[in-house]
C-alpha cells in the first residue's frame, strides 16, 4: 500500500509500504478520502512538531475492509465509515472527566497517531462511525470538523433564536454556519473576502458584515441586531483584530468563543470591567469529544446538513505536496487526498 510519510519540515514523500493485518481487536480500513486540515498544515510547515517520521491525516473517511476476530461490535466487512483518528487514552482525568478532547495522551508517540494519508488504517472499533452508503465518502471525511463545531457552538451555550456572530469566514468558519443554522439560530458571518461573504450568503447566511473596519462592523452588527450586539461570537480567524471585534460586538451576556489557534501567544484585548458589568463569558474550544463526533456523523447522515460545497479540491495521494500546497494557499475552504480506487478526476 501506498502512504505518506512527512520526514521534516515540507518534506513529505509517498512510500509503498506493507499493508497492515488486522489484529484480534483491530479493524482494517480502507481509506477513501482524508481532509488537509489546518493541523496538517501546521505540521508540514513546521509550525507544529509532533514526531518524525509520521503520516498525518485525521478527517478520513472509508470502507471496512477486515475486522479482528475479538472486536465484539456491529461493525460489519463492507460498512461505510467516518474515522475518529485523534486518539484517546480513556484513562487520563481529562478524559475521565468527559473531555477527552483534552486527553494527556492524544499526541504521544507509540500509539497510533493521526495516519489518515495513507491507503490503509488499523484503528480500534471506537473509532469506527457508521454512515449509511448514500452519503458520499468526500462529505463524510468533513465529520471531524464538523464535530468541532458543534463542541465549539456548545461552548457558547447557543440556542434557538439567537444572534451568532462568526468572524472568518473559512472552512471552519463556513462549517459553524451551517451548523449553527441547524440549531436554529439567526448567523451573522463578517470577513474582508468579499467573494467569502458572497459564499456565506449562498450558503444561508441571514447576514453579511465586511470586517475591513472594526468600527464600522461593530456598527452594523448593533444596527443587525437592535442595539444589543450579537448573544454569541465564535473567532475563528487568528486576524488580532478579530479579538476586539468579537469584544466590541457582544451584547449583555454576550458570550465569545475563540476557536482557532495562534503560532504566537496574543493578548485578549478586553478591559475586565466590561467583563464585569455586562457579565460577558469569553472561553475556548479544542477539537471534540466521542459524543460531538457521534452527532456529526448524524446530522450528515441524514442530510440536514450538506458540506460537499466546501469541499474545493480533491488530488490523488501521489499530489500529496500540490494538495498541501494548495490548502495553504487560502483560496481554498477543503482540500481532500483522494486514495487509489475512489472517485475520477
Amino acid at each position: 500500500m501506498k502512504a505518506a510519510f512527512l520526514t521534516e519540515p515540507k518534506h513529505i514523500i509517498v512510500e509503498e509500504v506493507p499493508k497492515p493485518a488486522a489484529g484480534p481487536g483491530d479493524m482494517l480500513i480502507k481509506v477513501a478520502y482524508c481532509g488537509i486540515c489546518t493541523l496538517e498544515q501546521r505540521l508540514y510547515t513546521g509550525e507544529r512538531k509532533l514526531y518524525y517520521p509520521i503520516i498525518p491525516g485525521h478527517e478520513a473517511s472509508g470502507v471496512i475492509e477486515e475486522i479482528g476476530g475479538e472486536v465484539n461490535t456491529r461493525h460489519r466487512a463492507g460498512d461505510h465509515v467516518t474515522l475518529d483518528l485523534v486518539n484517546r487514552c480513556h484513562i487520563c482525568p481529562a478524559c475521565l472527566s468527559g473531555n477527552s478532547n483534552l486527553c494527556e495522551n492524544r499526541f504521544n508517540k507509540g500509539q497510533r497517531t493521526l495516519g489518515g494519508f495513507a491507503e490503509y488504517i488499523l484503528i480500534r472499533p471506537d473509532q469506527a462511525y457508521v454512515v449509511p452508503p448514500g452519503l458520499p465518502l468526500e462529505s463524510a471525511a468533513l465529520s471531524e470538523p464538523v464535530a468541532c463545531c458543534i463542541r465549539s457552538l456548545k461552548k457558547v451555550s447557543l440556542k434557538m433564536g439567537e444572534n451568532l456572530l462568526l468572524i472568518g469566514a473559512g472552512p471552519m468558519g463556513m462549517l459553524h454556519l451551517k451548523t449553527a443554522l441547524l440549531m436554529g439560530a439567526r448567523v451573522i458571518v463578517s470577513d474582508v473576502d468579499k467573494k467569502r461573504l458572497k459564499d456565506a450568503e449562498a450558503m444561508g447566511a441571514d447576514a453579511v458584515v465586511d470586517a475591513s473596519d472594526g468600527r464600522a462592523m461593530a456598527e452594523e452588527v448593533k444596527a443587525l441586531t437592535e442595539g444589543r450586539g450579537a448573544d454569541c461570537c465564535i473567532v475563528t480567524t487568528p486576524a488580532s483584530q478579530a479579538l476586539q471585534a468579537a469584544v466590541d460586538c457582544i451584547a449583555v451576556n454576550g458570550r465569545i468563543n475563540v476557536y482557532t489557534s495562534y503560532n504566537d501567544k496574543p493578548m485578549f484585548p478586553l478591559d475586565m470591567n466590561s467583563l464585569h458589568r455586562i457579565e460577558a463569558l469569553v472561553t475556548g474550544s479544542e477539537g471534540r469529544s466521542e459524543e460531538d463526533f457521534y452527532r456529526a456523523t448524524r446530522i450528515l447522515s441524514y442530510g440536514k446538513i450538506d458540506v460537499a460545497d466546501l469541499v474545493s479540491e480533491i488530488y490523488p495521494l501521489e499530489k500529496v505536496n500540490e494538495a498541501l500546497e494548495a490548502a495553504l494557499s487560502g483560496s481554498a475552504y477543503r482540500v481532500l487526498l483522494k486514495m487509489e480506487g475512489y472517485g475520477c478526476f
